[in-house]
């Protein structure tokens, strides 16, 4: 599915930025940033294997706005890594594949050889994300109440969920800036080394 065709489709990550309509800002701010480590740039700058990696996305996902960021510093430090993104709402086909390999989750960093067969894939978040998001849905109940609640129309959903929204933002960019981050760039260097 995944040839040089669809890749020659896809967006630079500057033009992906562009075309953002949530979080542009947010996006531009953690870019400009986030800092990898010393020891981190110099495991990246020895990558030698040629990688594609794909990228499916969209705006408004919290998660891509945690680590698209990381996987661009990613990139930087290794010059053998092309990124292309995808917004899963403008590609179907993409978004068919992938529910196909049972991923329904974005952002979807889908790696790639040179001849664009499949290396392994990072989806969403790094492991111990999953556990601090269900510990701080634990200390906001109101948050999953809001988003499950069917008596409430979707524009009374919108603006009961945003200061939560805002709430769990801000914490998950401080759980980034404070640890997770390492834990995204060992996870996806591991499939980048396979």
């Amino acid at each position: 599915m995944i040839n040089d065709q669809v890749w020659n489709t896809g967006l630079l990550l500057n033009d992906y930025i562009i075309k953002m309509d949530t979080y542009q800002k947010e996006m531009l701010q953690r870019i400009n940033d986030i800092r990898i480590t010393s020891a981190e740039f110099q495991r990246l700058k020895t990558l030698e294997k040629k990688r594609n990696i794909l990228v499916l996305t969209e705006s408004g996902c919290r998660d891509s706005l945690m680590n698209l960021p990381i996987l661009a510093k990613i990139v930087e430090a290794a010059p053998c890594i092309n990124l292309k993104l995808f917004t899963r709402s403008e590609n179907r086909e993409l978004t068919e594949f992938f529910a196909l390999k049972g991923i329904h989750n974005i952002p979807v960093f889908w790696v790639m050889n040179d001849d664009f067969s499949y290396c392994g894939h990072w989806v969403e978040r790094p492991k111990p994300a999953y556990r601090k998001i269900e510990e701080w849905k634990k200390e906001n109940p109101e948050y999953d109440l809001i988003k499950s609640d069917m008596n409430i129309s979707e524009a009374e959903r919108v603006i009961l969920i945003k200061p939560w929204s805002e709430k769990l933002l801000d914490e998950m960019w401080n759980w980034y800036d404070t640890e997770l981050q390492s834990d995204t760039i060992i996870e996806i260097q591991n499939i980048l080394l396979s």
